[in-house]
């Protein structure tokens, strides 16, 4: 199966905010994004996803307009809770800068273990990440789930949700450290290809 994971547009947020749960607006028409993000999709799809904020429903919508699919309210995007960003508990939607550096610092020494306070570890996405894919991997319950009612074979999904998540996919797949899982670029719109069995 043919897996396309998205990042959401830019939000308004100012640079050097720390938000996982705290939406902000759009910096750009959506469709600005939809536009370029759309050119790597493919011409069809068989199930699309989203995480549940705003900025990765906006995203969703404007994408499913583009192959003529426009959600109603008797037929919604599809969600999935464990697509969220990581949760930052106390800090979401603060500047980095204004969050004590006695809180932050064991944080940054071990984003990948140590928990916000309030939020989630690293890790704790990790997981949650992890057991998403599992259920659409061949024989796993919702990829089952959707082939028995679909009646035929799930060859492509489509999943719009953070930053986060989807480094934590790339990592597995690649065999990378998760320590160094911010190294590499996830821009906002940009889609990362991978083959799931």
């Amino acid at each position: 199966m043919d897996l396309y994971l998205i990042r959401h547009p830019e939000t308004t947020a100012p640079k050097g905010t720390c938000y996982g749960r705290t939406d902000f607006p759009l910096k750009y028409p959506v469709e600005d994004t939809a536009d370029s993000t759309f050119s790597y999709l493919p011409p069809n799809f068989d199930f699309f996803l989203s995480s549940p904020a705003p900025r990765a429903l906006k995203l969703s919508s404007a994408l499913l307009s583009k192959y003529n699919l426009k959600p109603t309210e008797l037929c919604t995007i599809p969600t999935d809770e464990r697509l969220w960003e990581m949760n930052f508990g106390d800090w979401d939607g603060k500047l980095w800068e204004d969050i004590p550096r006695k809180e932050t610092l064991p944080w940054m020494k071990d984003f990948v273990n140590a928990r916000t306070p309030g939020g989630e570890a690293f890790t704790d996405l990790i997981l949650r990440v992890d057991a998403f894919i599992e259920d659409w991997k061949e024989g796993g319950v919702l990829r089952k789930d959707w082939e028995r009612t679909n009646n035929r074979s799930l060859t492509s999904l489509i999943v719009v949700c953070h930053s986060g998540p989807i480094r934590a996919v790339l990592c597995k797949q690649h065999g990378t450290p998760y320590e160094e899982a911010f190294k590499s670029p996830v821009d906002f719109g940009s889609v990362h290809k991978l083959e799931i069995s």
